[in-house]
């Protein structure tokens, strides 16, 4: 049985990686990158050890242990944190330094999102539509939190539109940002159908995990493009049979037909705009994605899905409660 996961036979920390010793833990960084590390003080000298050993490289994991003895059991657990943040390398292989294509990533994006998905189970709100448990409530909050991420969208997306891009990148980010524009009024439609609009669309608040959502795609596109245009393929999904059982349980709930058919037209006007394409027709014009880039898209990509799983749950919790405002708004 290994004594790690760790893929790597000489693990090795890259290049660049820096240790600071601090009172009870120790900040490793690299670059935007970095972990810290709580120590017990009869750990510190065999931790202290192990990063050194680490930082000179050449030993298997097997030898890191018979150093660090002590220790020796927090040896996987630590290699594992490192390589999942992308510190460590292996002095024995030889890592391919030319990455990948665009295209290529965004066929093992794909792959790599597929996969992440089926550690879920089913989605809870497409399985309470299906079973007809779903409450009004709850579907109205779903309309609601939509809202939210439709109404901010455009300020979200603004920010990918300052960096120095291809002009087919730049001509894709600004159509789709232009087609952005406005959606929110179909969802206000909808809402207003169901006597919610005016000043208390104003005053609305996102329940945590939606505002956490949009929170993460403007910083992607401020500050990591890369990641914006990968995460946008989350967003412009097509998922038919999710709006067909949406439309049925809107009805057997006697929601009018104008709650229901504006969320279905926002959903159609993707479909028609090929919207579910943006990141394919962005990651294309991509010319190199390095190992450490790949590292990071995927992490951002993994946390962002787990949000959304997260804000799922967090409709149908809150909008079950009928304590609770609706919509969620305070003065």
């Amino acid at each position: 049985m290994p004594l790690t996961n760790v893929s790597y036979q000489q693990p090795t920390f890259k290049d660049g990686v820096m240790c600071e010793f601090k009172h009870t833990r120790i900040e490793i960084r690299y670059g935007d990158q970095g972990c810290a590390i709580a120590i017990l003080p009869e750990d510190r000298q065999e931790i202290s050890q192990l990063l050194r050993l680490l930082q000179i490289g050449g030993f298997s994991a097997e030898q890191l242990a018979q150093w660090c003895p002590g220790i020796q059991e927090q040896i996987p657990e630590l290699l594992t944190e490192f390589e999942e943040r992308g510190l460590l390398a292996d002095k024995q292989r030889q890592i391919n330094p030319h990455g990948v294509t665009g295209r290529q990533f965004y066929r093992e994006l794909c792959r790599f999102v597929v996969r992440f998905k089926q550690k879920f189970p089913p989605s809870p709100f497409s399985l309470k539509m299906a079973d007809g448990t779903l409450s009004r409530n709850q579907v109205i909050g779903y309309a609601l939190e939509s809202y939210h991420i439709t109404h901010l969208c455009p300020r979200l997306l603004a920010p990918s539109l300052a960096h120095h891009e291809s002009p087919t990148t730049q001509k894709h980010l600004q159509e789709f940002f232009t087609s952005e524009l406005h959606h929110d009024r179909l969802l206000e439609k909808s809402l207003k159908s169901v006597g919610i609009g005016g000043e208390q669309l104003k005053q609305m608040q996102p329940l945590p995990m939606t505002f956490a959502i949009c929170s993460a795609l403007g910083v992607f596109a401020n500050q990591h493009p890369l990641s914006f245009k990968a995460a946008l393929m989350l967003f412009e999904e097509d998922d038919r049979q999710f709006q067909e059982i949406f439309k049925q349980h809107c009805q057997t709930l006697k929601l009018p037909s104008e709650f229901y058919q504006p969320i279905l037209l926002h959903s159609r006007i993707n479909e028609d705009g090929a919207h579910d394409q943006i990141t394919a027709d962005l990651l294309v014009e991509v010319p190199y994605v390095s190992l450490e880039e790949q590292l990071v898209v995927k992490k951002n990509m993994a946390i962002l899905m787990e949000s959304m799983v997260l804000r799922t749950h967090e409709i149908l919790d809150y909008y079950d409660n009928p304590n609770n405002p609706l919509p969620r708004c305070f003065d």
